[in-house]
């Protein structure tokens, strides 16, 4: 079993969270019924497959690592460390990144158009009422949640520093209030233990979050958890997201119990596989972004997605500590470059899907060579820019000495 000084296991799901959100995000452009993407293009069934079981697993997994970890360097660091720790490598990216992204993201759609030869301004305005097209649909579903500031794909950071503020305000209240002697705390802890202790865990964690779907008329059901992009709080992304995290991090009070999924990874994604099936032939291989499941449909799709979401949670945990628990220096340097090529990608897939949108490619072809195409515009940027300049001592919490890293790569003398 691995030890908790140095979960690499939980390294690597982090950045493989994050890096499949490059591949979700690739096949924007080839759903049916999308709009506000900076292009579209011709819908791909087989696309949109990809794109319903990534996002059924990709966030859950991130907000429960998050969790974890958040309280781990809470633990490690007290708290006014842990504050300018997280003020640094969330709030700033947050704040200075999201300007920074949003005019890269135009430039890429101008240069994108101009590769393409198309008319510039017919292309943007065109473009532009899809987006606004888009903001009020998404005002309307999420009841009050649109509106705002938009935060684009980086909106996961926003809710970060709302949960980590949260549970600094729970955790103060408990210490002078609620739990002086300790006994609520103990009390949580062997609710965690019965959770974690067999296959009804991930049923009685996704009770909470069905309920609240099951009964909100403006959840279209096929795409799961929303992505909220508003400054404005979404009641639904607190609940299930805020589920996710605070687990993440009452589990690592009891860190054993993550690290025993590791003999039971096998079943959880057995469940999760055949659960996602079940979820994905109710739903319907033709993205829908309307509520329109209802009755007898609703009453099993909703419990069955929440059920395998958090199957998915501890499988894909649980085969992460048996297998990645060993340092590797490779999937360090992908889980340190994974934070930047996560920000930073919209903008280079969308130069090449404005482009590759008005050429009479297969979408097979589009796809992967986007992705071909974005990789090593952004490894090469977070080596040259970020891996060893004051960018990545912000997002990763250090700095690698450029000296030390061109001597580690030099080839020994014999």
């Amino acid at each position: 079993m691995q030890p908790t000084d140095r979960l690499h296991s939980l390294d690597a799901v982090r950045a493989s969270a994050l890096l499949l959100g490059i591949f979700l995000h690739a096949t924007m452009p080839f759903l049916q019924g999308l709009v506000g993407w900076v292009a579209t293009d011709t819908p791909s069934a087989t696309l949109a497959a990809v794109f319903y079981f990534i996002h059924m697993f990709r966030m859950p997994v991130f907000f429960f690592i998050a969790g974890f970890f958040g309280r781990m360097v809470l633990e490690r660091k007290g708290t006014k460390a842990f504050i300018r720790d997280r003020s640094k490598r969330i709030l700033v990216p947050l704040v200075v990144g999201l300007p920074v992204v949003l005019l890269l993201t135009g430039v890429a759609f101008v240069l994108g158009a101009l590769a393409a030869g198309v008319d510039l301004m017919a292309y943007a305005a065109e473009q532009q009422a899809a987006a606004q097209a888009a903001a009020q649909e998404q005002a309307a579903q999420q009841g009050g949640g649109g509106g705002g500031v938009s935060l684009a794909h980086l909106w996961f950071l926003y809710y970060l520093a709302i949960f980590y503020a949260g549970v600094l305000v729970i955790r103060g209240a408990f210490d002078k209030v609620l739990d002086r002697g300790g006994k609520v705390r103990l009390a949580l802890d062997a609710i965690v233990r019965f959770i974690m202790r067999g296959v009804w865990g991930p049923v009685l964690l996704a009770l909470p979050i069905a309920a609240y779907f099951y009964n909100y008329d403006g959840w279209p059901g096929w795409n799961g958890l929303p992505a909220p992009f508003s400054t404005y709080p979404q009641a639904g992304a607190l609940i299930g997201y805020g589920i996710i995290f605070g687990f993440g991090w009452l589990l690592h009070r009891q860190a054993h119990l993550l690290l025993a999924l590791e003999r039971t990874w096998p079943l959880y994604c057995g469940l999760a596989v055949v659960l996602a099936v079940l979820c994905y032939r109710i739903a319907g291989p033709v993205p829908q972004w309307q509520p329109y499941l209802e009755g007898r449909e609703l009453l099993i799709y909703t419990p069955a997605y929440m059920v395998a979401m958090w199957c998915w949670v501890f499988g894909i945990v649980g085969a992460a500590v048996r297998f990645l628990s060993s340092p590797s220096a490779a999937r360090r340097y992908i889980a340190d470059s994974s934070y930047w090529l996560y920000l930073m990608h919209v903008p280079v897939l969308a130069f090449f899907h404005v482009w590759f949108a008005e050429l009479d490619w297969h979408w097979s072809a589009k796809y992967l060579l986007s992705i071909a195409g974005a990789m090593p515009i952004l490894l090469l940027s977070y080596h040259y820019w970020v891996r060893f300049t004051f960018i990545g001592a912000t997002l990763n919490g250090r700095r690698y000495p450029r000296v030390r890293a061109e001597q580690a790569s030099a080839p020994a003398v014999s």
